[in-house]
């Protein structure tokens, strides 16, 4: 079954969702008869958080937060900094404060729901036109914002951001086919952020030994904030880092067609990819172009060949497929844009 036949209608179904042509098609009121004081809630990090915005014939004059249960000296503080410079600023796209992440997402989702109390054209004041309010654009980018916006989940939520990104998978005979790949989890650490993808390696075997693939991956915050140094810290497909939870699924068949084993996989195959950056890894499509000699390098990896895992070439392959779009997705993290 080609899976992207799947994939493709249950995105447009539930991004239509979001995307109905609006009530009427009336147009936004214009910013400059806009006056009166609006008042939206999102959650935060210990409950609700509202913000109160007042515009006078079009201009934002007030913004005023409450957050009770946020936490004292920091999400509060957020609160007040944020609302001051929406002020100043006369738009809330505004910075968030450091260190109350969680706070300062709420506050932005606040004060966007308190613009579309007002009925005015929200991206006119920085804000985030509601789905549902006009027309929409089918692609990855919308699904994305509306996974991100529709529900608690998004940078500095309780859920974290998900996202739907492209994979160029290949199957046995070596055939390339677009499909989509899930990032279910996304945590951003001091120095790193780590990840769960959930993707489809296997596509030509039966259905007793043919799943999802989740790998866990942690991919690093380097200093100089070029994603071409960005390296793997980390990649798993059964525990974490910390050997503490299960954090990834093994899908593909075991063994192989070809004999290989999950825990050659792990021992001899796994390992190669931990501390190669992503100026290397986005030079590879197969296994094939791994160096030969380049891979027995190390400690204890003297006795390995590429010939023992290059006949599973669907497991191999798609595993260099899988980090090679998780590390495009990990480049549009804010840490490169800085």
């Amino acid at each position: 079954m080609k899976i992207y036949k799947v994939l493709l209608p249950a995105i447009a179904a539930f991004l239509l969702i979001g995307c109905s042509s609006g009530s009427g098609g009336a147009a936004a009121s214009e910013p400059a008869g806009l006056s009166g004081t609006y008042s939206g809630t999102a959650k935060g990090n210990g409950g609700d958080v509202t913000i109160t915005l007042t515009f006078e014939n079009g201009k934002l004059t007030n913004a005023a937060g409450e957050g009770l249960k946020e936490t004292a000296g920091l999400g509060d503080k957020a609160i007040e900094t944020m609302t001051a410079a929406m002020v100043e600023a006369g738009s809330i796209d505004v910075d968030s404060v450091s260190g109350a992440t969680v706070t300062s997402t709420a506050v932005k989702k606040a004060a966007n729901a308190a613009l579309a109390e007002t009925g005015a054209d929200v991206t006119l004041y920085g804000g985030t036109a509601p789905k549902g309010s006009g027309s929409c654009t089918f692609d990855v980018d919308s699904v994305n914002e509306w996974l991100n916006t529709s529900a608690d989940l998004g940078e500095g939520t309780m859920g974290n951001a998900v996202a739907v990104i492209p994979i160029n998978h290949i199957n046995g005979p070596r055939e390339e086919t677009k499909f989509y790949a899930f990032v279910n989890f996304k945590y951003k650490a001091r120095n790193y952020i780590k990840y769960q993808i959930t993707y489809l390696s296997c596509t030509c075997r039966s259905a007793d030994v043919n799943y999802w693939m989740t790998a866990y991956v942690e991919l690093s915050l380097p200093k100089s904030g070029d994603i071409n140094d960005a390296e793997v810290r980390f990649l798993s497909f059964d525990r974490d880092s910390q050997d503490h939870y299960t954090a990834g699924f093994w899908g593909d068949s075991n063994p192989t067609p070809a004999g290989a084993t999950y825990e050659q996989f792990k021992e001899e195959y796994i390992p190669y990819f931990i501390d190669k950056n992503y100026a290397y890894i986005k030079t590879l499509s197969v296994v094939e172009d791994i160096d030969a000699a380049a891979y027995s390098e190390g400690e204890g990896r003297g006795g390995y060949t590429l010939d023992t895992l290059s006949g599973s070439s669907v497991s191999t392959n798609n595993i260099i497929r899988m980090l090679n779009a998780l590390f495009e997705y990990h480049g549009t993290d804010e840490f490169f844009s800085k």
